[in-house]
């Protein structure tokens, strides 16, 4: 068994397996192998080969990714690049930083955007990472826990220079009550647990360094995910998909030290 991911290495080979069955002949992939690849479904494969290629760098995983199509992939968004979310423009951005690094071409200015509007903290931060002279002119509202979900935590703190201020006792505690009686966590106290929102807890739990009440109780809920396909699904019993898989891969990541 890994003791970072606490995965046995057969469900790594099967998880890696599952990944490249849903590669395209573009190089690009997909949700499932019957469907077109897409660029949110090829950022989470890539973002999971990744993480295991740093795990076990042995397995060369990334040789297997063809760049050139990978980048041309990329390019072919540029004509309808300001049309498309900032999520996607983001992630564009990621899968030319990860398959190429520090000597990716691939930019995005942001400067098509309005200056002066309100954005939320998911975008504020996306944009923080495609242009900082465009992001400065952008404004966030303040973080009201009353009125927010764990996804809001998590990329207000990723935005924020302050996570060691009081109100990191407060996100600690709010955080922490997210957790359920099966171990996963909800978007906010009291409600349905899902892999996606153990990822973001747990991710945030970590930038305030704090740890969840039940760590134990979270890794048995994100490996209870795990289906026979090799990947995870969002809840127990239900089908795997790449995205899942990546929110399974950074939680047990995140609870490697606890």
């Amino acid at each position: 068994m890994d003791r970072i991911t606490g995965l046995e290495g057969v469900w790594i080979n099967r998880l890696i397996e599952f990944v490249f069955h849903r590669q395209r002949d573009d190089g690009a992939f997909a949700a499932s192998p019957s469907l077109p690849s897409t660029v949110a479904d090829t950022f989470y494969a890539l973002t999971i080969l990744k993480k295991i290629d740093v795990l076990y760098p042995d397995q060369h995983i990334f040789q297997s990714i063809n760049r050139k199509k990978i980048a041309a992939f990329i390019w072919a968004h540029e004509s309808i690049r300001n049309s498309l979310p900032l999520r996607i423009r983001f992630f564009l951005y990621a899968i030319s930083r990860l398959v190429a690094g520090e000597h990716a071409s691939y930019r995005d200015l942001c400067d098509d955007l309005d200056a002066g509007g309100m954005l939320n903290y998911e975008n504020y931060y996306y944009l923080s990472r495609l242009s900082r002279d465009v992001w400065k002119r952008f404004r966030v509202t303040e973080l009201c826990l009353d009125d927010c979900t764990c996804k809001d935590v998590y990329y207000y703190l990723l935005c924020s220079a302050k996570k060691d201020t009081g109100l990191a006792d407060e996100i600690g505690s709010w955080l922490q009550r997210c957790q359920n009686y099966d171990g996963g966590f909800g978007f906010f106290p009291g409600t349905t647990s899902y892999i996606e929102y153990c990822d973001y807890s747990l991710s945030a739990l970590s930038l305030v360094n704090r740890q969840p009440l039940h760590p134990q109780q979270a890794r048995q809920y994100i490996l209870a995910c795990r289906t026979g396909a090799g990947g995870f699904s969002r809840s127990t019993g239900a089908a795997p998909f790449l995205e899942a898989s990546c929110h399974a891969v950074h939680s047990l990541l995140c609870l490697r030290d606890v």
